[in-house]
């Protein structure tokens, strides 16, 4: 085996390690990671969506650059996105009309705010500044 081989190996190890870490800290629950944040101390930013949502599309990259937690002020907020055709039981009680729907959650699961602003990471954080308390 070569040097060009093993350079070859290596990359592609570095590759698969991290889409399996991309993978791993992905910020889409199931219903059962869901109930975990939603009953937690800390607020909980949910956007819930389909794959086939073209607004869904745009939007995702933007909330993923939010990150999986953010601090504001001294209180943690959780940032989480549910994929509602993967866990539809993580949508039951929850007033979804459309994708996505960005809500956030008090640190008792109770519903704060539906968001309706820029879908972007400046109007997520501008949000979220004003919101939790």
């Amino acid at each position: 085996m070569g040097p060009q081989e093993v350079a070859l190996g290596a990359g592609i190890l570095l590759i698969v390690i991290w889409l399996a870490y991309r993978l791993y800290t992905s910020q889409s629950f199931t219903k059962e990671g869901f109930a975990s944040v939603a009953t937690s101390e800390s607020h909980s930013l949910v956007m819930y969506y389909a794959d086939w949502c073209g607004h869904c599309q745009r939007t995702k990259p933007e909330f993923a650059k939010l990150g999986s937690t953010m601090t504001i002020g001294e209180k943690l907020v959780k940032i989480v996105s549910v994929n509602a055709d993967k866990d539809p039981e993580a949508l039951k009680g929850k007033e979804i009309r459309g994708y996505p729907t960005i809500h956030l959650y008090g640190p008792k699961g109770n519903l704060v705010q539906e968001y309706s602003g820029e879908r972007n990471k400046t109007g997520f954080e501008q949000f979220l500044n004003q919101h939790v308390n």
